[in-house]
C-alpha cells in the first residue's frame, strides 16, 4: 500500500513540474513580447530625440529655420511683407 502512496506522490510531483514549467513557458513568451514592443519603442522614442536635437541645433545657428518658425507660429512679418490670414470655411454640400 505505502508503495502505491510512493507512486502516487511522484506522478503528483511529476505533474506538478510539468505545469509549473509550462506556465513558466507562457510567462517568459509574454515578457520576451514586451521586450520587443519596449525596444521598438525605444527605438521610435531615439529617433525623435535626435530629430527633435535637430531642429533645436537648426533654431540655434540658422537663421532662416528662426525665421520660418517665427512666421508660422508667432505671425511675425517682414516689414515689407504682407500676411494674409484666410479663416476656413464649413463643409460645402
Amino acid at each position: 500500500m505505502s508503495f502505491l502512496k510512493i507512486g502516487s506522490v511522484v506522478v503528483i510531483l511529476i505533474i506538478s513540474i510539468l505545469y509549473l514549467q509550462e506556465q513558466g513557458n507562457v510567462q517568459k513568451l509574454s515578457l520576451n513580447s514586451k521586450i520587443n514592443e519596449l525596444k521598438h519603442e525605444n527605438t521610435q522614442l531615439e529617433q525623435e530625440s535626435r530629430s527633435l536635437e535637430h531642429k533645436i541645433s537648426k533654431l540655434r545657428s540658422d537663421p532662416k529655420a528662426i525665421e520660418k518658425v517665427a512666421k508660422r507660429k508667432l505671425g511675425m512679418a517682414r516689414p515689407d511683407e504682407t500676411i494674409y490670414i484666410f479663416e476656413a470655411t464649413g463643409d460645402k454640400k
